[in-house]
């Protein structure tokens, strides 16, 4: 099971953590992962002064991330993962 973690304190709700959480769930519905990859929300992980919203992907911090990210991070970084876990 591949879990992405959303920081949505203050600052990276503000700098668009719906947005962000709302783009991903479309597309893990969309690429029918409901099953095998878990998002969840995180009160602030501390990463404030790096500009964007920070998220882990399992163990992997990515800071500065922006809604315009979230299709090739998706791509680039969730699927991978979930390939590795599934077999």
């Amino acid at each position: 099971m591949v879990t992405v973690q959303i920081c949505v304190g203050s600052s990276c709700y503000l700098r668009g953590a719906p947005r962000i959480i709302d783009k991903l769930q479309e597309l893990v519905a969309d690429h029918g992962l409901s099953n095998r990859l878990i998002l969840k929300g995180s009160f602030c992980l501390e990463q404030c002064t790096k500009g964007g919203v920070t998220l882990f992907i399992n163990d992997d911090l990515l800071t500065g991330v922006r809604y315009e990210d979230i299709p090739e991070l998706f791509a680039s970084k969730i699927l991978p993962a979930v390939k590795d876990v599934s077999g």
